[in-house]
């Protein structure tokens, strides 16, 4: 469920990816450090109509809907951006690579 005015953190995983375990992980500490964020963990396998067509990799992090982070960003990365979206400035796009 997508609430107005809040920003959304999808992290999609699959029980196949070796850096899974420390997206699921990251996913958890963001969550708890920002509660006026809701954060999702998609897990391909078990919800693969949940694919959005941007997705090229797991884990891939997405905020409100555009890839912040192919593969696990640092924690100082990734909530440095959700810093951003709560503050309501404009999220720059960075190159990550597939894990």
């Amino acid at each position: 469920m997508v609430i107005a005015g809040v920003p959304r953190l999808d992290v999609y995983v699959a029980e196949h990816c070796f850096g899974c375990g420390e997206a699921r992980r990251l996913a958890e500490a963001a969550a708890r450090r920002y509660p006026r964020v809701a954060v999702r963990v998609v897990d391909l396998e078990r919800d693969p109509q949940a694919r959005p067509d941007s997705l090229v990799a797991v884990p891939t992090y997405m905020l409100d809907g555009r890839v912040i982070a192919l593969g696990n960003p640092r924690h100082g990365e990734l909530f440095r951006r959700l810093e951003d979206a709560l503050t309501e400035r404009p999220i720059e796009e960075t190159t990550a690579c597939p894990p």
